[in-house]
């Protein structure tokens, strides 16, 4: 049953990029349609997470396939909201971001698991500190893909090499607002989870520091956005300053996130 919703998920994801697509590309307007198929995924990939939650009296998996499904669970409960809110700009970040959660999702069975390492979230700072993380994740990875279609878009006005994808997309202006309002929130976001994270381990080793891969790159995430939203509000940074930055701090939180895991349990099998 489990491989059911799963596949059902994956399946209505997919179809909805590919949908979301073609109707970008075409300049039709982004239908409702759109939202309810990716609603029937999101939903498809919830119930398996309930029931387990039930199963195992409130144990999540925190190993690397277990945070990889919590990753596009998340973007997809970010990118439902957006679209109500947003619709012509989730549209775009849609073209981008569906393939993502695909990715995302189906890497999630395909790499083998090391150990189950199931984690009970009944402490409230501790599951605190998952929620936060996953929320500033999925917001810095949105800011991500606006970061890539900023880019092509200043690289389209420097060569004068314009085409259907350059007419599609929001006005420069307009993507990067929505660029450091993802940004802006998501290091909020971070901070606080980082603070949840560190009372957490304090409380349980009697230590917030303990210079860990993880704890290392979160830091220099959260160095890399601080000073872009510092160079941003002083400075008045914008175009490719801003994208190289987000991109860069996306690439750590990513290594804090994902990264240090991937190593732990696939490539040294602990």
């Amino acid at each position: 049953m489990t491989d059911f919703f799963f596949l059902g998920a994956v399946g209505t994801y997919a179809v909805a990029a590919v949908w979301i697509t073609f109707n970008h590309l075409r300049g039709i307007r982004p239908s409702v349609w759109s939202w309810w198929l990716i609603l029937v995924g999101w939903l498809a990939q919830s119930i398996p997470l309930v029931r387990l939650l039930v199963a195992e009296h409130g144990a999540l998996a925190v190993n690397l396939s277990g945070s990889l499904e919590l990753s596009a669970l998340t973007l997809g409960g970010i990118y439902l909201l957006w679209w109500r809110l947003r619709r012509q700009e989730a549209r775009t970040v849609g073209v981008l971001l569906l393939p993502l959660m695909v990715l995302t999702l189906t890497g999630s069975r395909l790499l083998p698991v090391a150990h189950p390492d199931l984690r009970v979230m009944t402490d409230p700072v501790l599951l605190s500190h998952l929620v936060l993380s996953l929320l500033a994740y999925a917001l810095f990875s949105i800011a991500a893909i606006l970061a890539l279609m900023d880019a092509f878009q200043e690289r389209a006005l420097r060569t004068k090499h314009f085409g259907e994808l350059f007419a599609s997309l929001p006005p420069l202006d307009a993507l990067e607002e929505t660029l450091f309002l993802m940004v802006t929130m998501g290091f909020v976001l971070l901070t606080a989870s980082m603070l949840t994270g560190g009372w957490y381990a304090y409380t349980e080793r009697g230590t917030a520091l303990a210079l860990t891969h993880k704890q290392v790159f979160t830091w220099a995430t959260w160095l890399v956005f601080g000073a872009l939203l510092l160079g941003r509000h002083f400075q008045g940074w914008r175009g490719r300053r801003a994208v190289r930055f987000t991109l860069w701090g996306y690439l750590f939180l990513a290594l804090a996130f994902l990264g240090v895991k991937f190593v732990t349990e696939i490539v040294l099998g602990r």
